[in-house]
């Protein structure tokens, strides 16, 4: 097809809501605006540019089949934790985890890390960090 990139593109939205504070952000924002594309390997930089703003995302959109995903949410304070957060209020960083990338607060995850841990001492495989906040990936 003439003209198809074939580059991953990595674009910024910023939140414009002028509340600063964090518990007050969630799902219900509705005004974003574009901060730029980053292409390939640059989402590193475009996961930074996200986390240097008080709420922001990262939108992946795929080179192949043009289908988009969240890659990356940054929420000053940490989110809501998508496990416990309603329940306790903690908050935490976007998280990936084997199944999927979430908001965890520090308990959930290293509970999570803790039982996966378990499962491949059990099963004689080698430990890894399955959970880890996604904004490692882009240091």
């Amino acid at each position: 097809m003439m003209g198809h990139s074939r580059a991953w593109a990595y674009d910024l939205y910023v939140c414009e809501s002028d509340s600063r504070k964090p518990e007050e952000h969630g799902d219900s924002c509705t005004s974003w605006r574009h901060g730029g594309t980053w292409l390939d390997h640059e989402f590193r930089a475009a996961y930074q540019e996200a986390a240097r703003q008080s709420h922001a995302y990262v939108e992946t959109t795929s080179p192949h089949n043009g289908a988009k995903a969240i890659g990356f949410k940054h929420l000053d304070g940490g989110g809501l934790c998508e496990l416990c957060g309603p329940t306790t209020g903690r908050r935490g960083p976007w998280t990936r985890t084997p199944s999927n990338r979430q908001f965890l607060c520090d308990v959930c995850g290293r509970d999570l890390q803790q039982a996966l841990d378990d499962l491949h001492k059990s099963i004689g495989a080698y430990r890894s960090r399955d959970v880890r906040p996604v904004l490692e990936d882009a240091e």
